[in-house]
Order: C-alpha cells, then sequence, then structure tokens
C-alpha cells in the first residue's frame, strides 16, 4: 500500500478548499497538522490541479471486452483495472438478466473476487432483473426474463453472499410487491427499471420498500402528461433517488437539468458500461445479440441502445456541461451522493479518515491521478 503527500492543489469538496497537504497513509486520508512530518514518503505535487473522491459507479456491467455475466475472476480483473484507470473506484458489479444458473454464476465469482481487487473496488452487485417487464426489456432478451418469485429472489441473493445491494425489478408483475417487501426486509435496495408501472404503482410499491429508480427515462414506461409513470412518480415524491446515464446519448440535456433542478441530493450518475466500452469502434456480441459501437454509443439491430459505452468520468464532463453544474456540484454526483444511496459512511469525500480514494483532474476534467485504497491505478504527475 502507497503512503505519500499530496501538496499543492484544490480540494473538491462541497467547495473549493486550498490543500494543506493532504497525505495518505494506511489506505486513509490525512491532513498533516503544522509542523507534522512524514519521513521517507513520496511527495506529489497537485499545483493546478483538483483533488476530488474517486468515482463510485452503482452500474457496471462490463469493459474492455469483458462481462460481469462471464463469471470469472479474469474478466472482473479487466472490468475492474479498466474502470479503475478511468477514475472509478469504487463500482457495483451489474449482473445482466440471462439463464439462472448464469446469474448464480456470475453473482459467486463476484463474492469470490470482491476485496482482491487490483482496480476500481467492488462494493457488491446489482441484479439487474430476471424480474423485468418484457415490454421494456431494453437491451435483455425476452427468453430470460421471469415472473416475480420470492424463491427465486431469495436463492439469488444467497448466492451472491450478502454481496447484493441493489436489484431492479418491474415492481406491477404478479409477485413484484411481495419481492420489493422481501428486498427491503434483506437490506437490499429495491428499485424500479425495465417497468411498465403506473404512477400510482410505483407510490405503492414504494409504501413497501421500493426506494431508488435505474437509469431513469430509459426502459421503462415514458413521462406522459396524463401517466406520469415510474419517472413521475420518482421525481415528484419524496423518498425515491434516482440514478440516470449521462452519456450524451440515452438522456436529452433539459431532462438532465430537468433532474438536477428537482432531485439534487438524491441524484446520482451511473455509466451502465457494457463489455465494449473502451473498445474501438466495430462490431460486437453482447448478451446473444449482434452489436455496433459508433460514436460513443452501442445499438442493436433497429438502432435500440444497449448500455453505454463510456465509464463515469465521462458522463461527470457531460452532466456538468449540459447543466452548468460547478466541479464541486458535478463530483458529488458521482461521488458523494452514491456513497450515501449504499450507506458507505467512509468514501465518497475527501475528508479525515476517510479511504484514500483520491482523483487529481484539471479544470476540463482530464484525469493525472487515480488512487483507490492507498494504491495508485493511474498516473500522469
Amino acid at each position: 500500500m502507497d503512503e505519500f503527500i499530496i501538496c499543492g492543489g484544490t480540494i473538491v469538496t462541497g467547495t473549493l478548499e486550498p490543500n494543506n497537504r493532504l497525505a495518505v497513509s494506511k489506505g486513509k486520508i490525512r491532513f498533516l497538522k503544522t509542523g507534522e512530518e512524514l519521513s521517507g514518503v513520496k511527495t506529489i505535487s497537485a499545483e493546478g490541479l483538483y483533488i476530488a473522491p474517486g468515482l463510485i459507479d452503482l452500474h457496471v456491467h462490463g469493459g474492455y471486452g469483458a462481462d460481469v455475466l462471464d463469471g470469472t475472476r479474469e474478466s472482473l480483473e479487466q472490468i475492474t483495472a479498466y474502470h479503475g484507470r478511468c477514475g472509478t473506484t469504487g463500482l457495483v458489479a451489474a449482473v445482466a438478466t440471462a439463464p439462472l444458473e448464469q446469474m448464480a454464476d456470475a453473482l459467486a465469482a463476484v463474492a469470490r473476487y470482491a476485496g482482491q481487487e487490483k482496480g476500481a473496488r467492488v462494493l457488491g452487485t446489482h441484479l439487474e432483473g430476471p424480474f423485468l417487464n418484457p415490454r421494456f426489456n431494453g437491451a435483455m432478451e425476452q427468453k430470460t426474463l421471469k415472473q416475480p418469485d420470492l424463491k427465486i429472489a431469495e436463492e439469488l441473493l444467497a448466492t451472491g453472499c450478502g454481496t447484493v445491494k441493489v436489484t431492479t425489478l418491474a415492481p406491477e408483475l404478479p409477485g413484484g410487491l411481495e419481492v420489493v417487501e422481501m428486498l427491503a426486509a434483506s437490506g437490499v435496495i429495491p428499485a424500479v427499471g425495465h417497468s411498465g408501472a403506473t404512477f400510482e404503482e410505483t407510490l405503492k410499491a414504494g409504501q413497501l420498500g421500493l426506494r431508488h429508480v435505474t437509469h431513469i427515462f430509459n426502459a421503462m414506461a415514458g413521462l406522459h402528461h396524463r401517466k406520469p409513470g415510474p419517472a413521475g412518480a420518482a421525481i415528484f415524491s419524496d423518498g425515491f433517488s434516482v440514478d440516470v446515464i449521462a452519456d450524451g446519448v440515452h438522456i436529452h440535456p433539459c431532462l438532465l437539468k430537468m433532474l438536477w433542478q428537482l432531485k439534487r441530493e438524491d441524484l446520482l450518475l451511473i455509466s451502465d458500461a457494457v463489455a465494449v466500452a473502451g473498445l474501438p469502434e466495430g462490431r460486437y456480441r453482447l448478451w446473444g445479440r449482434d452489436l455496433e459501437v459508433s460514436r460513443n454509443k452501442a445499438t442493436m439491430a433497429g438502432g435500440r441502445l444497449a448500455g453505454s459505452t463510456v465509464p463515469l468520468l465521462a458522463a461527470v464532463k457531460n452532466m456538468a456541461r449540459s447543466c452548468g453544474l460547478t466541479l464541486p456540484q458535478a463530483m458529488r454526483l458521482a461521488s458523494t451522493n452514491p456513497a450515501r444511496i449504499l450507506g458507505l459512511t467512509s468514501k465518497g469525500q475527501i475528508a479525515e479518515g476517510f479511504d484514500a480514494d483520491v482523483l487529481l483532474l484539471d479544470h476540463d476534467y482530464n484525469l493525472h491521478l487515480v488512487i483507490a485504497g492507498g494504491q495508485i491505478l493511474f498516473s500522469r504527475v
């Protein structure tokens, strides 16, 4: 584990503050007192740069050719390495809907791998299905979708060995509310997504423990002036947090502005990065289907989007530009907010005693250094 002092630069908290010798020691953040020295420790200059908390991504399917569904240590190493060097220091590994045995294998693989990362840290798993509405399947294969079933849900959670943090489902399906209740009672965040739920159905599920929306506006009933749907329920009701894919492809800038104005502390950015993230433009296979990557988007036959091709920092930059956000405002949406929603008490901020998950950025969001848990993952300083 690396130990060093970062001198100079500006710390990104709720505001911008001058750095007074931030130290990384034993994987934690420290601020040296006046006259205090650490002998034999490397010094890194952050002059002209911003010192920001590492990014936390609640929805990562893959990257650089690897998929969580592969169910192998090698793929997880590839995914965490890729996202780590792109500024994501903590991620929730998303398990896409697939045959139940394959989903279980992926959950077990993540449970075995967590704690052994050399890149981004694995903070848990996100079950995206299999209880999704076939009318809003997105890139998921319809034949793998299931009706909500308590036994299946409980078996998947057990296979995850406590790593499942979020489960996305369509609560309007028969049995959906029972699964929502079980998930909430188990300490898992129930999230509405790939859903045709009405405004009223979403609020009812909220009373039973539903409290999050997965990639709002995408793969769900639309925001209609007479039928607000799940998005309307989440935006205009307290108690719901929402995540959004702000990659410049999935959501129009005016809706990003609306989300920022109305949700703020309950808004977070995700990448929804799939296996083709970080790969050159071209044709690939994803979840048994042909896919084309071009101009930072991945599309299937008919032009349907299939996740995202860019890491989370690109979404942060796009959100800042689309909504006119300051650096502290934009970074909060991918660090402090997701840490709070996940219940992480030592991540998401540059603060005394917090995990040393640190980025050095310039004014244009270009990375100069990535530190996760006190280890340097990427450096150009």
